[in-house]
């Protein structure tokens, strides 16, 4: 036991008492409400005593300004369960949408009250799914959809719990590989032509915001829960991390693994897999274009390479395992603003390197992408780029944002260099429903013109795009004089 006097305070900064803040996915494990600010819906990231911060998405239709005091709406199912005034303390844009810190002016959170009315709001939601004005805007079609999603999911998994209960009664164990092996390929065959329906249902409603939100809060009332039972869909829709598809959700789909506790959460989780194929697809895509620029530039000196949000790197991993990394000298700059990411692709490409001799060697730069938009920031720590790669940040920018990160990168390369830029491609069988509705995972979907747009006026010698194996990422390639 200490005595008084040893009892200490804190320092520096932290002696500045602060009420608790509590991660919204942790106090609203299901459905975290929407916060409605001016006429922009937002994702509650924390909450505290006397304030908020949220979460964009996408670019907001509002500006906001810090030191402006603006009215906030929680929301849950379309029903308010939270109104307040707030002062706007802070801003941060980011790829992935734009956050902002709120302080309330004149209330405070009664969290005892709130929990109660966001469960009331569920309650009420479950009961009519929402409200008769925003009902109107979930397309009738799609309602009929959804539920003939559900028959299909449910009818696999009464299928697996009754041979489930019959082998209980006898003395033999439940096949389970077996089990899934015999459901796998009928149940995606299924899946892919629910996807397809999916697509060409929700892409009415696009145009419209409030439809939108609607036709995706009915989606998350209705199918997110029962596709949460796979573990791919559950990260990506509760992004524990803060934002969408994390290095662990690359993990998943780099593996591919049958994940789960029985064999119908490893079928929805296969799901999941197959939408994000795409994923694996581009990396192999971008591992031969490693290949080719080491053979090619990495003869004299070592070619340089880098990748701007690199994640895990696999494709970099696979390489170096291959015997193709015998083929030249090579300088990778893997640059991400996760350190998790950056150091779990330090651990598993290092022993590669202590292999190659000295052949090969590698920078890690944890820099936020934000810097990088601004100014070339971290980039002026490295030389001109033999090759410049960022296959999974574009679908996160808007148009312009896009171009000005294209033009920067493309300053970056060495002559002769080549750029390399990955984006969901907009096709009947784009990513677009099951990712945005299902995971409330929000990309940019863009075709050949688009793309190709982001390269006119640079001055390069050559540019062109390719889609990859699965036809859902196309990639920009620039070719530099």
């Amino acid at each position: 036991m200490l005595a008084y006097e040893e009892l200490k305070g804190s320092n520096g900064k932290e002696i500045w008492f602060r009420p608790t803040r509590f991660d919204a996915r942790k106090l609203f494990p299901n459905n975290p409400p929407r916060v409605r600010v001016k006429s922009s819906s937002y994702q509650l990231h924390n909450i505290s005593l006397t304030g908020i911060a949220v979460v964009a998405k996408q670019a907001s239709e509002d500006e906001l300004t810090v030191g402006e005091t603006v009215p906030i709406v929680f929301q849950q199912a379309g029903l308010s369960i939270f109104e307040g005034r707030a002062k706007v303390c802070r801003t941060e844009t980011t790829p992935f949408g734009s956050k902002y810190a709120f302080s309330l002016v004149d209330s405070y959170v009664d969290f005892d009250r709130l929990l109660s009315r966001n469960v009331q709001a569920q309650i009420a939601a479950n009961g009519s799914f929402l409200s008769s004005e925003r009902n109107a805007l979930v397309p009738r079609e799609y309602r009929a959809f959804c539920s003939d999603v559900l028959g299909v999911l449910r009818s696999y998994r009464a299928l697996l719990d009754e041979n489930l209960r019959v082998t209980a009664n006898f003395p033999h164990t439940f096949d389970h590989v077996g089990a899934y092996e015999a459901c796998e390929g009928r149940l995606v065959e299924q899946w892919r032509s629910l996807w397809l329906t999916g697509n060409d249902i929700v892409r009415e409603v696009m145009g419209s915001r409030d439809a939108r939100e609607a036709t995706k809060e009915f989606t998350e009332l209705v199918l997110t829960p029962e596709m949460r039972a796979g573990a791919i869909w559950d990260r990506s829709y509760m992004k524990p991390m803060g934002y969408p598809g994390d290095y662990q959700i690359m993990n998943q789909v780099y593996d591919w693994e049958r994940l789960g506790d029985n064999v119908y959460q490893q079928l929805i989780h296969r799901l999941g897999l197959e939408v994000a194929e795409c994923i694996g697809t581009r990396m192999h895509v971008v591992r031969g274009k490693i290949a080719d620029t080491v053979r090619e530039r990495g003869q004299d000196r070592p070619a340089r390479i880098l990748s701007l949000g690199s994640g895990p790197a696999r494709e970099i991993e696979t390489y170096l395992e291959s015997p193709q990394s015998r083929g030249g000298k090579a300088e990778f700059t893997l640059v991400d603003q996760e350190p998790q990411a950056l150091g779990q692709a330090y651990d598993r490409i290092y022993p590669a390197l202590i292999k190659l001799g000295g052949l090969v060697r590698m920078n890690s730069l944890n820099i936020s992408f934000t810097d990088i938009l601004r100014t070339h920031g971290g980039l002026n720590q490295v030389p001109p780029q033999d090759m410049i790669y960022s296959v999974g940040l574009l679908d996160y920018l808007t148009d312009r944002r896009a171009r000005l990160l294209v033009a920067r990168l493309y300053d970056a390369l060495a002559p002769g260099g080549l750029l390399i830029i990955g984006n969901m491609n907009e096709t009947a069988l784009s990513n677009l429903w099951p990712m945005e509705f299902i995971a409330d995972w929000t990309l940019e979907y863009r075709n050949d013109a688009e793309m190709r747009g982001w390269a006119e006026g640079l001055g390069a010698q050559e540019y062109w795009t390719e889609t990859e194996k699965t036809d859902r990422v196309r990639l920009l390639f620039i070719r530099k004089p």
